[in-house]
């Protein structure tokens, strides 16, 4: 490499050929074009590869050194894009502690294509920080939130300072409760919001850019509705600077899903042990697992369930699979809300893509029916008498919807009473709201006699008009059942005035429609007793999913299958320690 008074070499890092600098152009212009100057003879200004090494020529004159650190962010800034990208890129999980830091042993980063790195989260680490990070273990994050305000802020930010002298390091800073970034650390300006501001990502962004950091992370509050999400996801999708935003809400992770998938540079994985720290964050295991990821190419067709509490919801784990086996560009996803016509309105205009079809679960059923026309479904069945739904699926500018809960209530019992003759006595239905109402309907199609059981003294509390329905409060209408369905959500042991003594059950079938907490009592009861079929609620959900993967996709998926699948599923929820409820 030749001295600044002649023709100038510039190589980048890494890369194999050279380039050439003309005299016409001057060398700071020339280092913002993103080249490193490079000789055998270096000298290290510490920043990051792309800005942890730079290097360059001793006969560099002595007056560019400063410039040099001057103009290290906007170089930084203007390679974010490249692929000599100076940011996090990928899923991180997040450790406190070195039990799950060991890439070949933890296993979880096997468990993701592509594989990205950890967070180092040293304000919640277990036991004594690390004293170096292995250059094994790629691209690290290191975050002390809050270690400026700690008494030992001094001894800390020098550890943590420390930790970041390596190749692929990122130390991310909030300014408000961090100590400082040193000069030379590659860092990211992060933010956590309390309340919402209206130009927050902006007003970040400059910040950071004057501040010389690499990129932003925008942390929303809990109860940033959807529609918020969505204009930021497409607001940091459209900037030049890097940018990371979601919301840290128990409920819903999803946005955090189309962000990776609408090109946001990382996202991070949770373990078990941070779930109470870090709500809402998915865990590597689920991310492989529930959401069967791969790669963060969006998909061709997406497809939600709505409830106002769905982050335990089936749904997702069992279409999902369904996707990965059967090579269809889709994904389903969970999303709780309170404020469904909202979101399906905010989805409508701000939604990275359009939405396929949608599951509706409690309390939404009736709501689902008012969104669309209806879908004819079976000869003797047909969605418009049908009090509720629970599948929407898109058809041009409209919804049009259906439930599958009585039909997939009748098909994983019919095998057991094949013929109703044999039965002389009725079904009865503990509950009375649209899904049991749905439940009955299908039943009596098939000639049954169906009862609705409601609490004593509630039996006129409801505006729905029950004229086709036969219904009671008495409770030991249990007495004269041959099939006991529970479609009340709940059982003895949820709820204080539960009015059904199951001892006085005498039948031979008993179905559970209610998985959310598990196996539950009014399921487990009954199972003990000999001579009583009993189906879970983990049962009822098979059944019915099936039905609506022929309406939302066209796959005719069989019972057997479909039953094998959610066993399948709850292994592994429960070896993988994500939720189940």
């Amino acid at each position: 490499m030749r001295d600044f008074h002649g023709p100038k070499y510039i190589f980048p890092i890494g890369d194999p050929y050279s380039l050439h600098k003309p005299d016409s152009i001057p060398l700071m212009q020339w280092l913002q074009q993103g080249c490193f100057l490079f000789s055998e003879s270096k000298l290290r200004m510490q920043g990051g590869d792309l800005g942890q090494s730079w290097l360059m020529s001793r006969s560099t004159c002595p007056h560019h050194i400063p410039q040099i650190r001057v103009i290290q962010s906007q170089f930084l800034n203007s390679c974010s894009r490249s692929p000599m990208s100076n940011i996090p890129n990928g899923w991180f999980t997040v450790l406190n502690s070195l039990e799950l830091s060991d890439p070949e042993h933890s296993g979880s980063h096997a468990l993701i294509t592509p594989a990205a790195g950890w967070e180092l989260r040293l304000d919640l680490w277990q036991g004594d920080w690390p004293r170096e990070v292995s250059e094994d273990w790629g691209q690290v994050l290191i975050t002390d939130r809050g270690g400026a305000l700690k008494p030992d802020s001094a001894a800390r930010t020098q550890h943590r300072n420390q930790l970041c002298l390596r190749k692929k390091t990122w130390l991310d800073v909030d300014l408000s409760s961090d100590a400082p970034a040193p000069e030379g650390i590659p860092w990211i300006l992060s933010r956590h919001l309390e309340q919402d501001q209206p130009d927050a990502l902006h007003k970040l962004t400059s910040e950071a850019q004057d501040l010389g950091a690499v990129a932003v992370k925008l942390v929303l509050p809990s109860e940033t509705p959807l529609s918020r999400r969505l204009e930021l996801l497409q607001q940091a999708k459209n900037s030049d600077f890097p940018c990371v935003t979601f919301s840290m809400a128990s409920q819903n992770h999803a946005d955090r899903l189309w962000a990776m998938e609408s090109g946001q540079p990382w996202a991070y994985l949770g373990q078990s042990g941070l779930q109470q720290e870090l709500p809402g964050m998915l865990l590597a295991t689920e991310l492989r697992q529930r959401y069967q990821w791969s790669t963060t190419e969006p998909p061709q067709d997406r497809f939600l369930i709505l409830g106002d509490a769905v982050r335990h919801s089936l749904s997702p784990d069992w279409h999902n699979r369904i996707f990965a086996k059967h090579g269809i560009s889709a994904r389903f996803y969970p999303w709780s809300t309170q404020q469904p016509d909202l979101d399906l309105a905010a989805w409508k205009t701000q939604g990275p893509g359009d939405l396929k079809g949608l599951a509706i679960t409690t309390p939404y059923k009736s709501w689902a029916k008012s969104q669309g026309s209806e879908v004819t479904w079976a000869s003797d069945s047909t969605a418009e008498t049908q009090p509720s739904w629970n599948t929407l699926m898109q058809q041009g500018d409209r919804w049009t919807g259906t439930s599958t809960d009585g039909v997939g209530a009748w098909n994983l019992i019919a095998e057991v009473i094949k013929d109703s003759r044999s039965f002389h006595r009725p079904l009865v239905i503990l509950g009375r709201g649209g899904a049991a109402q749905s439940v009955a309907k299908a039943f009596m199609s098939h000639g049954w006699e169906t009862w609705l059981a409601c609490r004593p003294g509630t039996l006129n509390r409801s505006d729905t008009d029950f004229k086709d329905f036969h219904i009671t409060d008495d409770p030991e209408c249990v007495q004269s059942a041959d099939v006991l369905i529970n479609a009340t959500g709940t059982d003895d042991q949820r709820s204080a005035d539960w009015p059904w003594n199951l001892e006085d059950f005498n039948g031979t079938v008993a179905l559970e429609m209610d998985y959310s907490s598990g196996h539950t009592s009014f399921e487990k009861a009954l199972t003990s007793r000999e001579g009583i079929t009993t189906f879970s609620g983990f049962d009822f959900f098979a059944s019915q999913a099936r039905l609506q993967a022929q309406l939302f996709y066209g796959l005719d998926i069989s019972l057997k299958e479909s039953l094998e699948l959610v066993q399948q599923i709850c292994q592994e929820r429960n070896s993988g320690q994500y939720p189940t409820s």
